[in-house]
């Protein structure tokens, strides 16, 4: 659908009262969202890898795990930009330990989109790791995967509206 028609097509489900995000979207589990596999790395792993492996992927984070699997913590954009960029001159013997985010917030992937916003929104951060029953990472969750879930489901609406009523 092109943008003009897309803009119509919403402005018109506004006037008529169509309902553009099912009431449910926000009790969806995370897990449902289809979870993208973490970039895992160990505490010492060097910076400059960590920023290696972050371009190379397009990523906008990095999980920290122990010798046994589990997340011990997130290395961030953020991360990066508060904690090495303009306070560290070299940052090539530098290890990941270091600077990383401990202890981060985790959830498990049964955990509800309006859960993992309102931990998002309140904690001021953008990434999630999702964890198993044993601390391991099994995904992570961003805004971005959020929304562009919500701008799915908002779309099928959209064109299952149209196409009904056309």
């Amino acid at each position: 659908m092109e943008k003009k028609d897309l803009l119509h097509n919403i402005q018109e489900a506004c006037v008529l009262g169509i309902q553009l995000i099912p009431p449910t979207i926000l009790c969806d589990s995370i897990g449902s969202i289809g979870l993208k596999d973490p970039l895992v790395v160990s505490p010492t792993t060097s910076l400059s890898e960590c920023f290696a492996l972050m371009q190379k992927h397009h990523v906008g984070s990095l999980l920290i795990t122990g010798a046994d699997g589990r997340l011990e913590g997130i290395f961030t954009e953020r991360d990066c930009l508060m904690k090495v960029v303009g306070k560290l001159s070299d940052y090539s013997n530098v290890a990941v330990l270091d600077v990383m985010t401990k202890k981060p917030i985790r959830e498990r992937p049964e955990a509800s989109l309006a859960f993992a916003i309102n931990l998002m929104s309140n904690g001021g951060f953008r990434h999630i790791p999702i964890v198993d029953q044993d601390d391991v990472p099994i995904g992570i969750i961003s805004v971005r995967d959020v929304v562009d879930h919500i701008v799915k489901k908002m779309l099928s609406a959209i064109y299952e509206a149209v196409e009904s009523r056309g």
